[in-house]
């Protein structure tokens, strides 16, 4: 179906997509893994600080559990299309929670700091390429695809509500639990996840060979990901938008607790600000769901354009609460991604998605770490109204290239096929 009746949404909604066993199974894999890597932060940062009286060792335990995503996804990203996709993610929570038990051990053995931060860097990584897979096992699921698009919106927003709410809540799991119960709780929701994938959902052959020869073939692999990412204008174009925006997304993270602070604010107040972005991008999902899947590929770009404005206001250094409904108003611009990251998914050739997502999460992942540490550094030098400001403004001044090159017409055609 092509035209104005691919626009109808063919009765896709939530409640659809949740009568699907396979799908609420996956759903839930994804919020218990999200919940576990969480929990697994929180545990050794809180671990780390207990022994070494150190608030730089508690927070390279953050940095170390995100580096396997800069690196490790572009790297095992490959296996998501080598290795059948529900094979791929019971491996990776198996592997989990197996390193998390030598986690617990060697914390009841007084492990050296070093050593504890290796081990949970290798868990991270094991976990790599779980996320790549199981964004192109949901494509997988569902033939209709405003279906799909409706699910994997469903998917965004418990993202963003575990932003929220996943690292106050892992305190006061370990809080409650301690630290070494904890990780054996994190280790109990790897078994899950992969207790639930291996049942419920269907397993499928591989997206392409498994064959891969030696080192050269991996890096082939890699290579291939990059090199269509590059050629393919319409999935080029979307993974622009997303990182150039990237700048405007962090500010308003990065710079939540000193700002409250510098406006007579607690730090209660700064957790609100930190919460204020994500809590309005749950809202910009609901938003944007409500409109047939050709309008919201039309309007990725527009979104992307109004993300910045409300920063701008921040110029004016209003107090912390004024602050706040602002960065929700920047939040709500952000349910663009929903669509953006659906349409990359289904725009990627199937024996690619893996690594073409694995890829991309791999470069939004390092230009996020980075984008933190250049508006930290602003804030530091200047101060936050200034840093947030400063990344709006540089923000709109990427998006002029990026406007001027879209590729609408091959986008609207590619979108009408993707989602008839």
């Amino acid at each position: 179906m092509t035209g104005r009746g691919s626009e109808r949404r063919v009765g896709a909604t939530y409640r659809r997509a949740l009568r699907r066993p396979d799908f609420v199974a996956l759903y839930l894999a994804r919020v218990l893994s999200d919940w576990g890597d969480q929990l697994a932060r929180v545990a050794l940062a809180a671990l780390v600080l207990h022994q070494s009286n150190s608030a730089l060792f508690a927070a390279a335990a953050f940095a170390v559990s995100y580096l396997p995503a800069v690196f490790g996804q572009a790297l095992l990203g490959p296996l998501s299309d080598r290795i059948p996709r529900r094979t791929v993610m019971v491996a990776c929570d198996v592997l989990r929670s197996l390193g998390l038990v030598l986690l617990v051990l060697a914390v009841t053995q007084g492990a050296p700091i070093w050593l504890l931060l290796v081990m949970l860097f290798l868990v991270e990584l094991s976990g790599a390429p779980f996320f790549a897979a199981s964004r192109a096992l949901l494509a997988e699921m569902f033939e209709e695809r405003p279906l799909f698009l409706r699910a994997n919106s469903l998917m965004q927003m418990t993202f963003q509500f575990n932003q929220v709410a996943g690292v106050a809540i892992g305190g006061i799991v370990v809080a409650t639990l301690g630290t070494q119960q904890a990780l054996w709780l994190d280790a109990a929701t790897f078994v899950a996840s992969g207790l639930l994938i291996f049942a419920f959902v269907t397993a499928n052959a591989a997206a392409r060979p498994a064959t891969v020869h030696g080192l050269g073939g991996w890096v082939a692999d890699v290579r291939e990901g990059v090199r269509y990412l590059y050629r393919d204008v319409p999935t080029r174009s979307l993974f622009l938008v997303a990182i150039v925006t990237l700048l405007a997304f962090t500010a308003p993270e990065a710079v939540s607790l000193p700002y409250a602070r510098e406006h007579g604010g607690s730090t209660a107040a700064g957790g609100i600000l930190l919460a204020a972005g994500p809590l309005g991008a749950v809202a910009g999902v609901l938003l944007v769901s409500r409109w047939t899947p050709v309008v919201q590929v039309s309007r990725i770009l527009p979104m992307a354009l109004l993300l910045p404005l409300p920063l701008l206001g921040v110029v004016l250094d209003p107090p912390w609460a004024v602050a706040g409904v602002l960065f929700v108003l920047a939040g709500v611009c952000q349910g663009f991604m929903v669509p953006l990251m659906a349409t990359f998914t289904l725009l990627s050739p199937d024996e690619l998605r893996g690594r073409l997502s694995a890829v991309a999460g791999s470069g939004f992942a390092l230009v996020t770490a980075t984008s933190f540490l250049a508006v930290g550094a602003l804030a530091d030098a200047t101060n936050p109204a200034l840093a947030v400001v400063v990344s709006a403004v540089l923000t709109l001044l990427l998006l002029v290239p990026v406007w001027r090159s879209w590729p609408r017409r091959e986008l609207a055609e590619a979108a009408e096929r993707a989602y008839s």
